[in-house]
């Protein structure tokens, strides 16, 4: 049985209470990660633009790299602006690009060693402020959590659950 949908002036209140936890998680999430760990992630943040940024983590979750098709489709963006997107983080050494062996027409994009390096620091201090912020919360409780998440933010590459 669905439930019903809160009045308007409810969900707005909601929402803006939604925006405050927002605000102090934020908080709370960067207090976790020790202040020299901020200054090399925010460096790298800096480097790239939010799309570059998406590219890199498809790349970093592929693992063996991405033909510049899968890439630009992942990203709902055109093969052209896929290549362009790819002809920066070559030039800031953050992706290399790899002929196919079966079909040299074919390219393949990857990470480069330093860049993969990067993103496991990352992501090892991204987990760890995750894991910090939500300690309080039981298993069943994150599930929900994640579960609730997954359902309004859609995977990188992926449309919305909802």
């Amino acid at each position: 049985m669905a439930t019903e949908p809160a009045p308007l002036a409810e969900r707005e209140d909601l929402l803006q209470r939604l925006a405050g936890l927002q605000a102090a998680l934020r908080h709370r999430f960067r207090a976790t990660i020790p202040a020299d760990a901020r200054v090399r992630m925010q460096e790298t943040m800096e480097e790239v633009t939010a799309s570059q940024l998406e590219a890199l983590m498809l790349l970093h979750q592929s693992r063996t790299g991405l033909s510049m098709h899968q890439l630009a489709e992942a990203q709902s963006i055109t093969p052209s602006s896929a290549t362009q997107l790819v002809d920066r983080l070559v030039k800031v050494g953050l992706v290399e690009r790899l002929r196919e062996d079966e079909d040299r027409r074919l390219v393949r994009v990857q990470l480069t060693g330093a860049a993969r390096e990067r993103f496991e620091d990352m992501l090892h201090l991204h987990l760890r402020g995750l894991a910090a912020v939500t300690e309080a919360l039981t298993d069943a409780e994150l599930t929900t959590l994640v579960e609730l998440l997954a359902k309004i933010a859609p995977p990188l590459g992926g449309e919305c659950a909802g």
